[in-house]
């Protein structure tokens, strides 16, 4: 006998949540009139979830593999209208030939679909190109009444990290949130001030500063402030009143099925001036896109140097052309962090940087094996020359005067 799984969607939030329950009594409608039991544990909902794509709806996702399992608990997958299961055409087929290998079969309810029927693939097609259509119709009307939003200058969704959302007559429009807008500024200046990404995401940290999307309904929590976040927040334009809309467009690959964001054609850009949003002034927003264009320039993909690894210092003598000021720029100025001559000899010495207790311990071990072969350790069963006496104490000195004495 047929044991049936349910599965169940809708859309989004402005959809019944009762439109789960409506296609979930219709499919054991249709059970009970052929006489197949519901496996009750294989019941699935996804709720306020799109039909495009599958790797954001769990229950799904969990119906598959229950399906593709060896062997399956159920035979037949009910869903309301095909519809539920997918609107992309191609991924409606693929798991139709799955189901199908495995011995599952899947009825559409409303749509008089059952696939152990001769017409059921072509019926399956059919209808799922016509949902496939739906959403693209869907698409472009949503995206063009977005653009009428963005030219009235208003909101066409979305968060930002010293702005927030109103509403008005005629929609919801963007007004500067001043105790983030603060941070934001401080994260400027700091910057301009020659402080680093990581130095910056360190100091907000530290001082527990709200950072964006402290709490979101989507993933895990995050942490804090990142260095991501710090550059993100640097490069964009809103701040210095510059908004521009649909720049980006979310297209979906063909491999994987996962959204990707694209550049779009600049001819497409709806580009506002908004002077009443501006958070940072145009003198500053260009100093810190000047100091990005030259740290990016030296140490980007394309530069000749090493990458300064979040250390990368400013000053107005900076030239990262000069390998001199280029050293001299990409790390810490620390005592003993470059070799240093000794006026009383002619050795020199250079500082041992501070590296993970794992990796310090095996540098000492290696350095015990470079001194017994150097023959100023002694080693078991191997006879040694007298070590030669030490050198007398030397004191060490540099550009800012002695540092430290050597014995």
């Amino acid at each position: 006998m047929n044991r049936c799984a349910i599965y169940a969607r809708f859309s989004s939030d402005l959809q019944r949540t009762t439109s789960l329950e409506d296609q979930i009594r219709n499919c054991r409608q249709f059970a009970a009139r052929m006489g197949w039991p519901v496996v009750e544990e294989h019941v699935y909902q996804d709720a306020a979830l799109s039909g495009f794509g599958v790797e954001h709806r769990p229950a799904y996702q969990q119906l598959v593999a229950a399906a593709l399992s060896s062997p399956p608990p159920f035979t037949v997958v009910l869903v309301d209208d095909l519809s539920r299961l997918s609107r992309d055409l191609v991924e409606t087929l693929r798991l139709y030939r799955r189901l199908k290998q495995h011995g599952v079969e899947l009825v559409a309810v409303a749509d008089g679909i059952q696939s152990t029927n001769q017409m059921a693939k072509l019926q399956i097609t059919i209808k799922g190109l016509v949902n496939e259509l739906y959403l693209d119709d869907l698409r472009a009307k949503t995206h063009r009444g977005l653009t009428g939003r963005a030219l009235k200058g208003l909101s066409t969704g979305g968060r930002l990290f010293g702005y927030r959302t109103q509403p008005r007559a005629d929609g919801v429009e963007w007004v500067i949130d001043e105790p983030e807008a603060r941070i934001v500024r401080r994260i400027f200046q700091m910057y301009a001030d020659g402080r680093s990404l990581k130095a910056i995401a360190m100091q907000l940290n530290t001082e527990q500063i709200p950072f964006p999307a402290k709490a979101t309904r989507r993933g895990p929590t995050r942490l804090g402030w990142a260095v991501s976040t710090i550059h993100t927040i640097l490069r964009n334009e809103k701040y210095a009143g510059r908004w521009v809309w649909n720049k980006t467009m979310f297209v979906k690959d063909a491999e994987t099925g996962k959204r990707t964001a694209v550049a779009g054609p600049e001819d497409d850009w709806v580009i506002e001036e908004c002077p009443d949003l501006v958070i940072v002034d145009a003198d500053l927003w260009r100093r810190i896109q000047d100091r990005l264009q030259v740290v990016h320039s030296a140490y980007g993909v394309a530069g000749s140097h090493r990458r300064p690894r979040g250390q990368a210092l400013w000053g107005p003598d900076h030239d990262p052309n000069e390998p001199a000021q280029e050293e001299r720029h990409r790390l810490p100025l620390l005592p003993l962090s470059v070799l240093l001559p000794c006026h009383e000899g002619a050795r020199g010495v250079r500082e041992r940087h501070v590296h993970p207790p794992g990796r310090a311990r095996r540098q000492a071990a290696g350095a015990v094996q470079d001194r017994a072969h150097s023959g100023n350790a002694r080693v078991p069963g191997h006879d040694h020359e007298p070590a030669a006496p030490r050198a007398p104490a030397c004191r060490i000195t540099s550009s800012v005067g002695p540092v430290s004495s050597i014995p």
